[in-house]
């Protein structure tokens, strides 16, 4: 009664080992294979098991250039059902390590730690580039898991340096989202941490890029009257001179 679960149990074990080692040139070509145009995969070395390449992204707003991503299969996270990989990525302007896995549930992120040059924000939202983001930007959370649209975690995003075409002032502050998701769709809440804008305000991102958010700017400091301008595009004006926000992303 026991050599069938022994022999199920080596079977997959063997058809495990035996896709860790398909060489990672073949899983790039299959990449590109699943979306023509979208992936161009270069220089990939190694094997599914551990493994680097090269790469470039086709965003809605541009190319993205990976100058290396390298991936190392995660033994010990097969005892609690996930097959994982610990990602190093980088690039131009770019850096993110993360721990990805899939389970039958669905995807999961875990020990993320990210940032970027927030000019690169644009390649993703393209309605960005008219307002030319500058500053630095980065993303961490200890775990997210996605299944479909239904999102789940906790995810920080800090903008720190923030400048933006529209204003002479710079910076213009940093501020920090927190995005908690719990099924449906996520909260978002922004605060400033320093500088002459001061944002606060409150909403909800639903997947895959839906954002509704209201709220207050305020600017402040011996730069006040320099953030008119700015103050005049992002929303209407109350008697105090606070400024309400109520945007609507798409």
């Amino acid at each position: 009664m026991r050599a069938l679960p022994i022999a199920v149990l080596g079977i997959a074990a063997y058809a495990v080992l035996l896709a860790l080692t398909v060489p990672a040139r073949y899983l790039a070509a299959r990449l590109e294979d699943s979306a023509p145009g979208r992936y161009q995969v270069r220089e990939a070395e190694g094997t599914l098991w551990h493994g680097s390449a090269k790469a470039v992204l086709r965003a809605p707003g541009g190319a993205l250039v990976v100058e290396r991503v390298q991936w190392d299969f995660l033994a010990s996270r097969l005892a609690s059902g996930r097959l994982a990989f610990a990602i190093d990525v980088k690039g131009a302007g770019f850096e993110a390590r993360y721990e990805l896995a899939r389970s039958l549930s669905g995807w999961g992120v875990r020990d993320l730690a990210a940032r970027a040059d927030a000019a690169i924000a644009t390649l993703a939202l393209p309605w960005l580039a008219h307002w030319r983001p500058e500053g630095t930007v980065s993303a961490a959370a200890s775990a997210i898991d996605v299944a479909d649209n239904d999102l789940r975690g906790t995810l920080a995003v800090e903008w720190k340096g923030a400048a933006v075409a529209h204003s002479q002032v710079k910076p213009l502050g940093s501020w920090r989202a927190e995005v908690r998701a719990e099924g449906g769709a996520a909260k978002v809440r922004v605060a400033t941490l320093d500088g002459p804008l001061n944002i606060t305000g409150q909403g909800t991102l639903t997947l895959p890029a839906r954002l509704a958010f209201t709220g207050e700017a305020r600017a402040e400091g011996a730069d006040a009257r320099a953030l008119e301008p700015l103050m005049n595009l992002l929303g209407p004006a109350k008697p105090d001179g606070t400024r309400t926000l109520d945007w609507r992303v798409p």
